[in-house]
């Protein structure tokens, strides 16, 4: 099926979070270029990840990922990661124990949020590289 918005079929599509007030089915419908590159969010008046709880960035950082940055779903509202006044990179979804296999570095920013068996999302700072991560409440 080809790209909605370059009507070119790459391979690949984009299935995470879009909000558009009038396009409410691009998930699934658009490729990842054409979020990367801003031009999804510039024809179908969309944003790709919500930046309502993100704070301690510039208006541009903050544009960049609401625009061009490929969203995620989490069980409750999602929450992007801040380190050096930068959004950090998403890195996915992480169980026990993808935890203790891959992310085991990441364990001690989860300390606050985990209580049981959690639902982690991973992200690492662009500039220190140091992980963030938080966990949906069961």
């Amino acid at each position: 099926m080809p790209c909605l918005c370059c009507n070119r079929i790459r391979g690949y599509v984009y299935t995470g979070p879009a909000y558009s007030e009038k396009f409410h089915y691009l998930s699934g419908c658009i490729c990842p270029w054409c979020v990367a590159d801003g031009s999804a969010a510039k024809r179908f008046p969309a944003r790709f990840a919500d930046t309502g709880t993100v704070d301690g960035i510039s208006t541009e950082i903050r544009e960049e990922l609401e625009t061009k940055t490929p969203g995620f779903e989490a069980w409750q509202q999602e929450q992007w990661m801040v380190c050096c006044k930068d959004a950090a990179a998403y890195l996915g979804r992480a169980g026990a124990s993808e935890l203790k296999n891959e992310f085991a570095a990441a364990i001690p920013a989860l300390k606050r949020w985990v209580k049981d068996e959690p639902t982690a999302y991973i992200f690492r700072c662009l500039h220190c590289q140091n992980y963030l991560a938080y966990a949906d409440d069961a």
